[in-house]
């Protein structure tokens, strides 16, 4: 994932191109840089070849379901890569979100979804972000005072 000062890259990937058009545009906006697909194989494609800080993928999407769509975003390693946003206008069965979110699906957004929300969960992402880096940059200043400490 790349420096959380940085803009963040998204990844919209979503079969309605209205909602696609829309969404990116609020993105844009408010700061972020986003690319769109509207099948999920192109999708795919692009989380091979792009690094993204957050993907937001509509499910079910072409000949996809979530499951096989999830599957296939744990046997490419999406989400050791990335922070992932399921969304969807159908409730899917909570046990399968729970066991998907220990595989690593960051969360769930049900459709419709409010721009408020989406802003939110990405200020959200953002500032836990910011706080694991700041915590991976302060682990080896906290380790060397320590052995200072203990000298």
């Amino acid at each position: 994932m790349s420096n959380p000062s940085q803009k963040m890259n998204i990844l919209l990937i979503d079969d309605n191109p209205h909602l696609v058009s829309v969404f990116a545009n609020l993105l844009r906006i408010k700061g972020f840089s986003v690319t769109t697909e509207t099948t999920f194989k192109e999708g795919l494609k692009h989380l091979n070849n792009e690094t993204y800080d957050t993907v937001f993928v509509d499910a079910p999407l072409d000949d996809y379901d979530e499951n096989h769509i999830l599957t296939l975003f744990q046997k490419n390693q999406v989400f050791q890569k990335t922070f992932v946003f399921l969304f969807s206008a159908i409730d899917f069965d909570k046990i399968e979100l729970n066991k998907w979110k220990k595989h690593g699906l960051y969360s769930f957004l049900k459709k419709p979804v409010k721009h408020n929300v989406i802003i939110k969960a990405l200020d959200d992402l953002r500032m836990k972000k910011n706080l694991i880096a700041s915590e991976i940059t302060s682990q080896p200043i906290i380790k060397n005072t320590i052995m200072l400490m203990h000298n």
